[in-house]
């Protein structure tokens, strides 16, 4: 009795792990960023980043991050070279379905863009059981508005 149990839950895991999918999360998204920059002293300010993505352009067309929009939004305090920030991305598809990817800033580099990490937090539709994440790249052009987000990383949808 005892191995016919352990048998009959190793088939339920491997159907569940069959019909997991992963995608790799290499991509663009592209917004406009209403970000305001509080200065408190020549080397620390903090960033009230508000960014509304039209759409994530994923190298893989069959992503379910491909064509996602909404805004992503947080603080990002910059203090003496160092960065430290979070928030959040409220996304929609183009199928109703929805995500909440979270991230979390960690540097910055010499050309001004945030750098840093994203999660797979929660969603519904495809994305209620969804896990994932990896790194980020986000550049505002001060001057106009225009919000690039270069994203790496993996997610997998069960």
């Amino acid at each position: 009795m005892k191995i016919t149990m352990t048998l009959a839950a190793l088939a339920v895991a491997v159907a569940a792990q069959a019909q997991a999918e992963a995608f790799d999360s290499d991509g663009v998204a592209s917004g406009v960023s209403k970000s305001e920059l509080i200065e408190f002293g020549p080397d620390h300010k903090v960033i009230n980043s508000r960014i509304s993505y039209n759409k994530f352009e994923m190298e893989n067309k069959t992503h379910p991050m491909n064509q996602l929009s909404g805004p992503c939004f947080g603080t990002v305090e910059v203090r003496g070279g160092a960065v430290e920030g979070n928030g959040v991305c409220v996304l929609d598809g183009l199928e109703g379905d929805r995500v909440l990817l979270g991230w979390v800033a960690r540097r910055m580099n010499p050309k001004g863009e945030l750098i840093g990490y994203w999660t797979v937090n929660n969603g519904t539709g495809m994305w209620l059981q969804a896990s994932g994440g990896g790194t980020f790249r986000s550049n505002v052009n001060q001057a106009n508005g225009t919000a690039t987000n270069t994203l790496k990383g993996a997610v997998t949808l069960r």
